[in-house]
């Protein structure tokens, strides 16, 4: 007589079950849907960081070059506005802080009291170049960076005048633009301080951008073609290479958690070096 009700209620009790295991599967699926909308929104941030960073790193570049041979003689000397050209490795010289009010006031009228124009050019030297924890090459260029014949100006710093003698500069270590560790991005800054040549100090190394897994640089001669690598030599070919180049195509890959993205800058060089 009361199997009925037995059956009611063990029907009530599958009933109630199917129903926690339905919910069950409806959270975990929303879990799962959350879950994954996280890492896509997780990615997506991740990515949007490196490509501001990266983008921030070549605008920073782009400024460089576009002073590079601002304030240079380019009749004087071993100086020039490109001093390096390598895939992995680009140096630039000129007067790199003109735009800043206290630093734009003219040395150069000290350098030479007679009014004439002589360039202090090389005391402004930046290298952007890559390392890794691999194997490295030693960016390498020739210029002229000092000399015993000294100006020191109202600050206390000591310009040294061009005296035309090559030296050869140590940029530091390199990777290979196809490296593909994960590195750090660096401006190289050579200080305009005489006192400091030769020294540590003379070198200020600024980490710029991390997390950049390659670094390549190409220099375009006006029909937009790879005039090679043309290294940082003071000699006739190197420096005619280098002369051709009309703009700087600047690649930076970027590891977004296991994944490369590339962002990519082509950047006029249009040498604003002066002659007497």
């Amino acid at each position: 007589m009361n199997r009925p009700a037995q059956n009611a209620r063990g029907f009530a009790s599958a009933e109630a079950l199917v129903g926690a295991a339905l919910g069950l599967v409806t959270v975990l699926a929303a879990l799962s849907l959350a879950s994954g909308l996280a890492r896509v929104a997780d990615r997506q941030i991740a990515r949007d960081d490196r490509a501001l960073g990266a983008r921030w790193a070549l605008e920073r570049m782009a400024a460089d070059v576009v002073a590079a041979g601002r304030g240079v003689d380019a009749g004087a000397g071993p100086d020039e506005a490109l001093e390096l050209l390598e895939p992995w490795a680009v140096g630039l010289r000129g007067d790199l802080d003109g735009d800043e009010p206290d630093e734009a006031r003219d040395p150069e009228t000290r350098l030479d009291p007679a009014g004439g124009f002589i360039a202090t050019g090389n005391d402004e030297v930046v290298v952007w170049l890559r390392r890794t924890r691999g194997r490295a090459r030693i960016a390498r260029f020739d210029a002229d960076l000092d000399s015993a014949d000294r100006v020191t100006l109202p600050d206390g710093r000591l310009l040294a005048r061009r005296d035309g003698v090559v030296e050869t500069v140590d940029a530091g270590p390199a990777a290979a633009e196809d490296d593909p560790r994960i590195g750090v991005l660096y401006r190289v800054h050579f200080v305009d301080d005489a006192r400091r040549f030769g020294t540590g100090r003379f070198r200020v190394v600024q980490p710029v951008l991390s997390g950049v897994v390659s670094f390549r640089v190409t220099g375009l001669d006006a029909a937009g073609n790879d005039v090679g690598a043309c290294g940082g030599a003071d000699d006739a070919a190197a420096r005619t290479c280098r002369g051709a180049v009309r703009a700087l195509r600047v690649e930076l890959g970027m590891d977004v958690r296991g994944r490369v993205e590339r962002y990519r800058m082509t950047i006029p060089f249009r040498r604003q070096e002066a002659t007497r």
